[in-house]
């Protein structure tokens, strides 16, 4: 026997706000390095309103309200969301990206038109790692994973992915019209969380040095120069499609092959572009073994005067988790001196 099935659509009443009074019935807590896009669907979701119609409730219109939003939160809709939700604004304005230094080198969330299918090979969206949706509780995008410079995931080391394994649709949460959560495609329906490939260990090795450039840059510690590190990054030193193109503008597969170009040498890009920006990138790539070396090493040293014979976590800390380390070690080493030294 077989029943007929009808798809129900809710369309949010336009007072909304009204119905449930100031304060919204529930509120979801933001996860630690949520994206606000990310936090504003499970807050839809945890209210019975399917993230399509949830722009409406924000009085911002299309179809990809939230992209908008993580690039641009505006204070009307700031306010309105600590009005409703009564969390703190730096908590909700932390989650976006409006003052973001990287912003150059976030991917490109590529405003579409209509509700049909866009593939992943024409338009570039969010990407994520299918293994930390798997864990989540409830799962949720990370503001690390927008960066077009991440191509792994520093957790579990396998390959991002910007797509549906399934259909090959671009992924767009805010375009859900049903009460389903975000590790669901919104075009057929399939789970996100299929894993992916393990990125190769040059490709990580090279990932894991521009992040830690990229952190020392943000700690104002970053090249000096008439062109910030970012800007040379997010350059459109490259060639895509016959157009040259940012590294923030191609699609997952293609920055993938680009690590593993650069890991490998890459000759034959420099020989094509003059570029100062694909010199950069070059030097980079090179400088990426001797940079996890010196990591290695540092971690060893400081561990082992932290705490002798003790074993390594089982995440490594970066260049940048060290130099906290290092700088706590030293003022705990100048506050010792200045108790010993005799008093005049």
């Amino acid at each position: 026997m077989t029943q007929a099935t009808s798809e129900i659509t809710v369309t949010p009443a336009r007072d909304y706000g009204n119905e449930v009074g100031q304060g919204w019935p529930v509120v979801v807590a933001p996860a630690p390095g949520e994206l606000l896009s990310s936090w504003l669907h499970r807050l839809a979701m945890a209210n019975g309103v399917p993230p399509q119609y949830f722009g409406r409730v924000l009085d911002v219109a299309g179809g990809d309200w939230s992209a908008k939003l993580d690039r641009n939160l505006p204070g009307p809709v700031l306010n309105f969301l600590v009005e409703r939700t009564r969390l703190p604004a730096e908590d909700i304005d932390g989650l976006a990206l409006s003052r973001d230094p990287l912003a150059g080198l976030r991917v490109r969330q590529i405003i579409g038109s209509g509700s049909a299918r866009t593939s992943a090979s024409s338009i570039n969206r969010l990407q994520y790692c299918p293994a930390c949706l798997k864990e989540d509780r409830a799962p949720f995008f990370r503001r690390g994973w927008s960066l077009a410079t991440r191509v792994s995931c520093f957790l579990h080391g396998c390959r991002l992915r910007d797509h549906c394994p399934a259909c090959g649709g671009g992924i767009a949460p805010a375009r859900q019209n049903r009460l389903l959560p975000q590790h669901f495609c919104v075009w057929c329906d399939a789970d996100l969380r299929k894993p992916t490939l393990p990125a190769e260990y040059d490709v990580q090795r090279l990932e894991r040095l521009i992040d830690d450039l990229l952190r020392l840059h943000v700690a104002g510690h970053g090249r000096h120069g008439k062109i910030s590190l970012p800007a040379m990054l997010g350059a459109a030193c490259f060639t895509f499609n016959g157009e040259p193109t940012s590294i923030s503008r191609l699609p997952h597969r293609v920055r993938y092959a680009l690590f593993r170009q650069l890991a490998d040498g890459m000759t034959h890009l420099q020989k094509r572009s003059v570029h100062p920006a694909i010199d950069l990138w070059t030097r980079t790539a090179l400088a990426a073994p001797k940079h996890s070396d010196l990591v290695a090493s540092l971690r060893a040293e400081i561990t082992s005067q932290i705490t002798p014979g003790s074993k390594t976590r089982s995440r490594l800390p970066d260049l940048a988790d060290l130099q906290q380390v290092i700088g706590r070690l030293h003022s705990n080493r100048r506050t010792s001196l200045a108790t010993a030294m005799p008093a005049n």
